[in-house]
């Protein structure tokens, strides 16, 4: 509770501003699960991917994913995968290796000025929240052990990464 303070702190004013999205780190306010965005690298950058991340839950394990575009003319489509290899210059992962480990997909939503946009693309500003459509429902019966943890779909900006 004191680090998510501390960064709500540190995010006040021209903090929050100055923050590009590749380096936006958000949080679910009810579990403390910390949602970190990073420029994918060239071999994570299969199909229309516009982003990498990782979602850090608070028992420890890191799952990560990607966001991408959905042709150009849908909205921009999020997925994590729980105890996965990812991407790497050797290849990409097989689509039936990552059906098989994928614990959440649904569509990323921006949220700003109390509107909901697109996610900005790396070095644009950071929205102040970002919601992940059934992000809380998907994870609960993908990685949780149970119902104890309530999640939720939206994220805030709480810290910017170095």
């Amino acid at each position: 509770m004191i680090r998510l303070a501390a960064g709500l702190l540190a995010l006040s004013g021209s903090a929050a501003a100055a923050c590009p999205m590749s380096l936006a780190i958000y949080t679910e306010p009810q579990s403390g699960f910390e949602l970190r965005f990073r420029v994918a690298q060239p071999w994570e950058q299969i199909g229309m991917v516009d982003h990498a991340m990782e979602l850090a839950l608070t028992d420890g394990r890191v799952l990560w994913g990607l966001v991408a575009q959905n042709m150009g003319v849908s909205r921009q489509e999020g997925t994590l995968y729980a105890g996965c290899p990812r991407h790497s210059q050797d290849g990409p992962v097989p689509n039936e290796v990552l059906d098989a480990c994928q614990a959440w997909q649904g569509v990323v939503y921006a949220l700003k000025d109390g509107r909901i946009a697109p996610v900005p693309y790396a070095g644009e500003e950071a929205p102040p929240s970002l919601v992940l459509a059934d992000l809380g429902r998907q994870l609960r019966y993908s990685v949780m052990e149970g119902p104890e943890v309530e999640i939720w779909d939206q994220l805030d900006l709480t810290a910017c990464a170095e």
